[in-house]
């Protein structure tokens, strides 16, 4: 994609995080429009479900790239020969067909007794990051802040990697032989054999992990290991300290809902199968605008003149389609067209992100039998000095 097309590309997903999966758009008032009752319009309809979907405490999303091979070499021949960045090659079309028969299925928690809406709240934890490391206590605050979260790579119904994180534990999954198989390393059977030179502490979680079972590491006991031992004692104040004010993030946020809200125009269209089916259509300069000023001030001054360049490259009357669809009033999916974004657009060639929603999906849950990654006895294998001056050179 050219580089507006990138820009444009990003501030659709990111549209569709902040005002649509993440729930943040939509009240419990009346409709955008003034309509009064929910669900008078196309577009309360939307906005309803999306104040639905942050009522809830756990929910499934699966996403999916829908193309076929013959589509994204329409889609290729297409596109100015060039160089652009628009052009899709054969190498990038045969990668693209690996993508095509895999999915990204994720799963998402609120913590206990909460809501998304709760969880979303921006809460003020410390802009300093090495002392929110330095505190066991206000890190797992922290973490379980963010709830719970499974995600899971399948490819042709095969689950590549499994990532699993909750109250502060992170578990870790995945099919070593097939991902050396398809990165052409070969076989895992050489990085076994290397695992008797190992310590046990390293060698054990390594096994495990090398045979396609669950590792875990407690983070919170781990940052206490760390502490204890005065390994954190030795990083740079300046390389953990976030640069980006999260209040500035959710005044950002505020931004984008209300121009959303004020500028989308909301279509019924024909949901088939997926329930029923609703295209939001968004003035991408005129959102731009409306949340530039906030998005500097979230990225810093510095940014400025490539923010506002981008904005004024953008035409006056583009905009970015999203369909979504929902079932009893709850977000049910929704469809990325990717074609939007090209240099130049085919009608009749499918590029689109599909993400499957299921508002019902049962709370993330730790799995069984995780061999543990012991911190504390990795490090007393590693030689006490190790650490030393880290900062200094970092």
């Amino acid at each position: 994609m050219t580089t507006r097309s990138k820009v444009m590309a990003v501030a659709a997903f990111g549209l569709v995080a902040t005002v649509g999966i993440s729930g943040c758009a939509g009240s419990e008032s009346d409709g955008a429009d003034g309509a009064g009752a929910a669900g008078s319009t196309p577009k309360d309809k939307v906005l309803e479900a999306f104040t639905n979907h942050t009522k809830l405490s756990s929910a499934g999303y699966t996403l999916a790239l829908n193309s076929t091979k013959a589509d994204l070499q329409k889609i290729s021949a297409a596109q100015p020969k060039t160089g652009g960045d628009d052009v899709i090659t054969a190498s990038d079309i045969k990668d693209f067909e690996q993508v095509l028969g895999g999915k990204l299925v994720v799963n998402q928690t609120a913590p206990d007794g909460q809501t998304f809406a709760d969880m979303l709240k921006v809460s003020d934890l410390g802009a300093d990051s090495l002392s929110l490391l330095k505190d066991p206590a206000k890190a797992q605050a922290a973490v379980k802040a963010q709830g719970s979260m499974a995600i899971s790579a399948v490819l042709n119904d095969s689950s590549l990697v499994d990532f699993v994180t909750i109250d502060g534990v992170m578990y870790l999954r995945a099919d070593a032989e097939k991902i050396a198989t398809m990165s052409g390393l070969g076989s895992v059977s050489d990085a076994q054999a290397l695992l008797g030179q190992l310590p046990p502490s390293i060698a054990t979680p390594a096994k495990a992990a090398l045979d396609g079972g669950w590792v875990s590491l407690d983070l919170i006991e781990s940052l206490k290991v760390l502490n204890q031992q005065g390994v954190l004692d030795e990083l740079p104040k300046e390389a953990v300290t976030p640069s980006i004010d999260p209040n500035r993030v959710q005044t950002l946020v505020d931004s984008l809902q209300a121009a959303v809200e004020a500028d989308a125009q909301v279509t019924e269209v024909d949901g088939g199968d997926q329930g029923d089916g609703y295209r939001v259509t968004v003035p991408i300069k005129k959102i731009a605008a409306a949340v530039q000023d906030d998005l500097i001030a979230v990225f810093g001054q510095s940014t400025a003149d490539g923010i506002k360049k981008s904005t004024g490259e953008i035409g006056e009357n583009e905009t970015v389609t999203v369909d979504l669809f929902l079932e009893d009033e709850k977000l049910s999916g929704l469809n990325i067209d990717l074609v939007q974004f090209l240099q130049k657009p085919v009608k009749d060639a499918t590029l689109a992100v599909t993400v499957d929603i299921d508002p019902d999906a049962a709370p993330v849950k730790a799995p069984d039998g995780a061999t543990v990654i012991d911190v504390k006895a990795i490090l007393n294998t590693i030689p006490a000095d190790t650490f030393a001056g880290m900062g200094a050179g970092l």
